[in-house]
């Protein structure tokens, strides 16, 4: 992973299918925007031509073709969001980036190795936040959708969690700063530990 230069700061929000990323990224974002951080939030896979097709793909296709589209897609959301966006001096939210490559590819038996030679060229991020649920509470909330993926159906937040593990590791060997938040519940107690943990960590960049 590269790490670049600009005046922003990237943190990338990964976790099991069912911990609660959307609402968390929101929270956290509001909050930042509160205290006068200019806060800018996206996602992966990307709502670009290239994300839709991804996310299509994905549902009858695993692998390495796979794997080689998510990457593909990571790299022009990079491009094309994420860099210009921290040029500005913004702190860039991503919901998933490599962490959830190193979950999701390897559940589909991707090597990590390869994954993280794949994603050698990704901006590293300033900070990984870790977002863990327990398995029967991930579960709960997953039987509440409507529509499953194919990575939310059959009950696979036990493996979600077996390789969100090994991938902490995984970046922690490549010096990512990781935060882990326990969001089983207390929703506004993991905001203000993740906001307090991005502004102290961009004052000291």
């Amino acid at each position: 992973m590269l790490k670049i230069s600009t005046n922003g700061f990237l943190v990338s929000v990964d976790g099991p299918n069912g911990v609660g990323k959307s609402t968390l990224i929101e929270s956290v974002k509001t909050r930042l925007e509160f205290r006068g951080y200019a806060t800018y939030t996206t996602k992966e896979p990307t709502n670009t031509e290239c994300g839709s097709f991804v996310r299509k793909f994905a549902e009858n296709h695993s692998g390495i073709s796979l794997a080689c589209l998510v990457a593909a897609d990571r790299y022009e959301h990079i491009e094309n969001e994420i860099l210009p966006e921290l040029k500005k001096g913004k702190i860039v939210i991503t919901d998933r980036y490599i962490l959830s490559s190193l979950i999701l590819q390897q559940m589909d038996c991707v090597n990590s190795g390869f994954l993280l030679e794949l994603n050698s060229k990704i901006i590293k991020p300033d900070l990984q936040v870790a977002v863990f649920a327990d398995e029967n509470v991930l579960q709960k909330r997953l039987s509440e959708r409507k529509v499953l993926t194919r990575f939310e159906k059959g009950n696979q937040s036990y493996n979600e969690l077996f390789y969100m593990d090994k991938g902490i590791l995984e970046l922690e060997k490549r010096n990512v700063d990781v935060l882990c938040i326990n969001n089983n519940a207390d929703l506004k107690n993991n905001v203000e530990e993740i906001v307090s943990y991005i502004i102290k960590k961009w004052r000291a960049k």
